[in-house]
Protein backbone atom coordinates (compact mmCIF):
# COMPACT_ATOMS: atom_id res chain seq x y z
CA UNK A 1 0.00 0.00 0.00
CA UNK A 2 1.35 3.01 -1.05
CA UNK A 3 -0.34 6.04 0.46
CA UNK A 4 1.48 10.04 0.72
CA UNK A 5 1.02 10.63 4.45
CA UNK A 6 3.23 13.73 3.82
CA UNK A 7 0.58 15.57 1.52
CA UNK A 8 -1.83 14.87 4.03
CA UNK A 9 0.15 15.14 7.21
CA UNK A 10 -1.62 17.92 8.98
CA UNK A 11 -4.61 17.19 8.38
CA UNK A 12 -4.08 13.34 9.85
CA UNK A 13 -1.38 14.06 12.73
CA UNK A 14 -1.64 17.60 13.40
CA UNK A 15 -5.45 17.85 13.09
CA UNK A 16 -6.70 15.92 16.44
CA UNK A 17 -10.68 16.49 15.39
CA UNK A 18 -12.03 13.88 12.99
CA UNK A 19 -12.08 14.93 9.72
CA UNK A 20 -12.87 14.05 6.27
CA UNK A 21 -9.26 12.97 5.31
CA UNK A 22 -9.03 10.75 8.63
CA UNK A 23 -12.32 8.96 7.46
CA UNK A 24 -11.10 8.85 3.93
CA UNK A 25 -7.44 7.35 4.86
CA UNK A 26 -9.22 5.08 7.62
CA UNK A 27 -11.25 3.38 5.05
CA UNK A 28 -8.41 2.45 2.31
CA UNK A 29 -6.25 1.23 4.82
CA UNK A 30 -8.99 -1.16 7.13
CA UNK A 31 -9.99 -3.02 3.84
CA UNK A 32 -5.89 -3.13 3.17
CA UNK A 33 -5.32 -4.07 6.71
CA UNK A 34 -8.09 -6.97 6.15
CA UNK A 35 -7.05 -7.89 2.81
CA UNK A 36 -3.59 -8.64 4.67
CA UNK A 37 -5.34 -10.50 7.67
CA UNK A 38 -6.71 -12.91 4.65
CA UNK A 39 -3.74 -13.96 3.36
CA UNK A 40 -1.54 -14.31 6.31
CA UNK A 41 0.25 -17.92 6.37
CA UNK A 42 -0.48 -20.32 9.38
CA UNK A 43 3.12 -19.92 11.82
CA UNK A 44 4.13 -21.90 14.54
CA UNK A 45 5.73 -21.15 17.35
CA UNK A 46 8.00 -23.91 19.63
CA UNK A 47 5.15 -23.82 21.84
CA UNK A 48 2.36 -24.94 19.36
CA UNK A 49 4.81 -27.54 18.08
CA UNK A 50 5.20 -28.47 21.65
CA UNK A 51 1.15 -28.97 22.09
CA UNK A 52 0.76 -30.29 17.88
CA UNK A 53 3.49 -33.30 18.59
CA UNK A 54 1.88 -33.54 22.34
CA UNK A 55 5.29 -33.80 24.04
CA UNK A 56 5.63 -33.47 27.60
CA UNK A 57 9.16 -31.36 27.87
CA UNK A 58 10.24 -28.34 25.55
CA UNK A 59 13.90 -30.32 25.53
CA UNK A 60 11.99 -32.82 23.26
CA UNK A 61 11.10 -30.01 20.49
CA UNK A 62 14.24 -28.70 20.55
CA UNK A 63 16.09 -31.63 19.99
CA UNK A 64 13.17 -31.90 17.13
CA UNK A 65 14.69 -28.45 16.20
CA UNK A 66 17.70 -29.11 16.05
CA UNK A 67 17.67 -31.96 13.77
CA UNK A 68 19.56 -30.39 10.02
CA UNK A 69 16.67 -30.91 8.55
CA UNK A 70 14.30 -28.64 10.39
CA UNK A 71 13.15 -26.05 8.64
CA UNK A 72 14.60 -22.62 9.43
CA UNK A 73 11.94 -20.24 10.65
CA UNK A 74 10.58 -17.63 8.71
CA UNK A 75 10.59 -15.21 11.28
CA UNK A 76 12.05 -14.18 14.51
CA UNK A 77 11.52 -11.61 17.44
CA UNK A 78 12.18 -10.74 20.70
CA UNK A 79 16.16 -10.75 19.96
CA UNK A 80 15.64 -14.17 18.58
CA UNK A 81 14.43 -15.76 21.66
CA UNK A 82 11.00 -16.77 19.81
CA UNK A 83 10.80 -18.78 16.50
CA UNK A 84 8.16 -18.93 13.91
CA UNK A 85 8.26 -21.78 11.71
CA UNK A 86 5.62 -21.49 8.23
CA UNK A 87 2.67 -24.58 9.08
CA UNK A 88 3.40 -25.96 5.40
CA UNK A 89 7.19 -26.50 6.34
CA UNK A 90 6.36 -28.17 9.34
CA UNK A 91 4.42 -30.35 7.39
CA UNK A 92 6.89 -31.39 4.89
CA UNK A 93 8.91 -32.10 8.02
CA UNK A 94 6.37 -34.28 9.73
CA UNK A 95 5.90 -36.42 6.42
CA UNK A 96 10.07 -37.18 6.50
CA UNK A 97 9.59 -37.73 10.09
CA UNK A 98 6.55 -39.65 10.78
CA UNK A 99 7.90 -40.76 13.74
CA UNK A 100 7.73 -38.13 15.58
CA UNK A 101 4.28 -36.71 15.32
CA UNK A 102 2.47 -38.75 18.02
CA UNK A 103 3.51 -40.22 21.14
CA UNK A 104 2.02 -44.12 20.12
CA UNK A 105 4.78 -43.10 16.85
CA UNK A 106 7.61 -42.14 18.64
CA UNK A 107 7.48 -44.87 21.24
CA UNK A 108 7.18 -47.54 18.17
CA UNK A 109 10.28 -45.86 16.78
CA UNK A 110 11.94 -46.46 20.08
CA UNK A 111 10.99 -49.92 20.13
CA UNK A 112 12.16 -50.44 16.09
CA UNK A 113 15.24 -48.64 17.08
CA UNK A 114 15.69 -51.03 20.09
CA UNK A 115 15.59 -54.00 18.25
CA UNK A 116 16.69 -52.87 14.73
CA UNK A 117 19.97 -50.98 15.93
CA UNK A 118 20.61 -51.99 19.53
CA UNK A 119 20.31 -55.17 19.91
CA UNK A 120 21.54 -56.20 16.25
Amino acid sequence: MNIDFTKYYHELFEDWHANETKASFTRKMTTYAQNEKDHLPTLLSRSDLKQRWDMNSRQSVHQAVNKPDFPQPVYTFNQGKVTLYLETDIQIFEINHPWLITRGNRLAYSHWILRNVIDN
